[in-house]
């Protein structure tokens, strides 16, 4: 059984085939039915590839496909068929009508059958329906036989006085609870609804919106699919603020019966850079941060296989709810043959809202644990034998992060707006090493005076200016050696404080061993900027 469907505008350019007899190729008529791949072309561009003198023949009742002419080929089958698929079924679309030939192409004329859907009914149902019905092509409607799980084909013939049963394919909303159709003869039916499958919505889930769903004024689940007529309301989640545009008008979606959202989602800001609670401590010398008080901060830590237990071995910063900065030299080594490292066996993990050093210390309500999935680095960093150039590293997180008070990321200033100067202070936090040249145990807290490039380079005569390469500044003091970062803090990131929120300025990457002064390098972040955004993007 054949069946009938209009032409639709999705279908331009798809491709399609024909089966042919009589095909001449090179003088020589094929015999056995050939297949030959069609493209169908739209209107306008059909008639601008056909002569004036051909242009006539392209009346209103006719679409085009084109194709690469084999050189001698020639068409002997008028009136063949070209059908596409839909839904696992082939329907007719066109009838083959004419043909145009070109030095090195050809375009054929079809029959567009929806203008005869109606005609061609009549005769069908004159000459094939006495004593049965068509089942009809609906959207999402599956048929089966009363009693029977075998699915009807849409266009199946269906003997008079047979009931076929409706059911709705998955995706689709059903309406009324039994449908049916009851087949009186001549092609006409009795049914017992107008239509009984609607197709539902996607789910909406966002983890930046709080979205509320009704139908009807009753509560409906957004995280399923979704019947027409259900409203959606979206808000931002706490600790999250919605686009410019969309400050002063809440979205609100509606599932219309197409199965599409009449709106799309928005997707909110994580708020950035926030202090919720303020504190003045030292790395060295300091007293414990309390919760928030870097909220951006996290605990890199690696699986120490010998004693099976995880180690902390370098900080960072959350810059999204699935990517952390860190420096390069934490993960790189000499035999690393990619700058793209996957991890598996749960190598490495980052603990978020972490105060403690212990790994298994859970310090609060904040705290998350989250397996690393990729590593990036920086394709041109060698380690020391490159001076410690590129030492910058984006985590990418198997899990995304939960943003609360104790747990946000730290500001990016990904247009420039923003310089420092010398002395200006930046904070920092870690668990580096105390006075007493021990790991601290406890998150602590400083605050170091930034020393821009040229600056720190004078510094240094005794060959570590080679480090200071053109991506780095650096912070701390000649004057103070207590106060500053140590080993232990590798990675974890200095902030600076614009209009009221604090932004990622630099990485710790190294400290001339040879000093007992404050001052540590830093990769800057905005040196690399290019390279954040794109990673950045790719993964949120």
């Amino acid at each position: 059984m054949g069946y009938i469907i209009p032409l639709c505008t999705s279908l331009i350019h798809r491709m399609s085939s024909i089966f042919i007899f009589g095909e001449v190729v090179n003088g020589i008529e094929n015999s056995v039915l050939s297949e030959r791949f069609l493209q169908l072309i739209d209107t306008r561009n059909c008639q601008k590839n056909v002569s004036t003198e051909n242009k006539h023949l392209l009346t209103f009742d006719k679409f085009c496909t084109t194709y690469n002419s084999r050189k001698g080929a020639d068409f002997a089958d008028s009136g063949a068929g070209i059908s596409f698929l839909h839904s696992n079924s082939y329907f007719l679309t066109g009838m083959l009508n004419m043909r145009i030939a070109y030095p090195n192409s050809a375009i054929a004329g079809f029959l567009d059958i929806r203008f005869y859907v109606q005609w061609i009914r009549g005769i069908l149902n004159k000459h094939f329906t006495e004593n049965s019905c068509v089942l009809p092509t609906v959207e999402g409607v599956i048929y089966s036989y009363e009693g029977s799980n075998e699915i009807l084909s849409h266009g199946t013939l269906i003997k008079r006085h047979r009931t076929v049963i409706e059911k709705c394919e998955h995706g689709y909303h059903k309406a009324y609870p039994v449908g049916f159709r009851f087949c009186r003869g001549k092609g006409k039916w009795l049914s017992n609804t107008e239509k009984l499958c609607f197709k539902m919505c996607p789910s909406l889930i966002s983890d930046s919106l709080d979205i509320k769903c009704s139908h009807n004024g009753k509560y409906a689940n957004c995280s399923n699919l979704s019947i027409p007529d259900t409203i959606a309301k979206t808000s931002c989640k706490p600790f999250y603020t919605a686009p410019i545009s969309q400050e002063d008008t809440p979205l609100e979606l509606n599932c219309q019966a197409n199965g599409m959202w009449n709106k799309q989602l928005y997707r909110c800001n994580p708020n950035c850079g926030r202090v919720y609670i303020i504190n003045q401590v030292l790395i060295k010398n300091g007293k414990k941060a309390l919760v928030g008080t870097a909220p951006w901060n996290v605990g890199i830590y690696q699986l120490n296989k010998k004693k099976t237990n995880y180690d902390l071995i370098c900080g960072g910063s959350i810059i999204a709810p699935n990517l952390v900065i860190s420096a390069a030299h934490c993960f790189w080594k000499k035999a690393m043959l990619s700058k793209k490292i996957s991890i598996t066996g749960g190598l490495y993990k980052v603990a978020v809202g972490k105060y403690d050093r212990n790994f298994t210390i859970i310090d609060n309500e904040f705290t998350q644990i989250i397996n690393v999935e990729t590593i990036h680095l920086k394709e041109v960093y060698y380690g020391a034998n490159g001076f410690y150039a590129e030492d910058i590293s984006i985590i990418v997180l198997q899990d995304r992060v939960s943003f609360s008070n104790g747990v946000s990321p730290v500001c990016i200033d990904w247009n420039g707006k923003y310089n420092v100067e010398n002395g200006d202070k930046g904070k920092i936090v870690g668990w580096g090493r105390t006075e007493k040249e021990i790991s601290s145990p406890i998150l602590l807290e400083a605050s170091l005076p930034y020393i821009d490039l040229s600056t720190c380079r004078n510094m240094y005569t005794n060959g570590f200016e080679l480090f200071m390469t053109v991506d780095k500044f650096c912070a701390g003091s000649t004057l103070v050696s207590g106060q500053g970062v140590s080993k232990g803090d590798s990675g974890a990131g200095l902030c600076f404080l614009h209009s009221d929120s604090y932004y990622l300025t630099g990485v710790v990457s190294i400290k001339d061993p040879n000093t007992t002064n404050s001052i540590a390098v830093f990769t800057e972040v905005k040196y690399h900027i290019q390279w954040i955004r794109g990673l950045f993007n790719k993964h949120n």
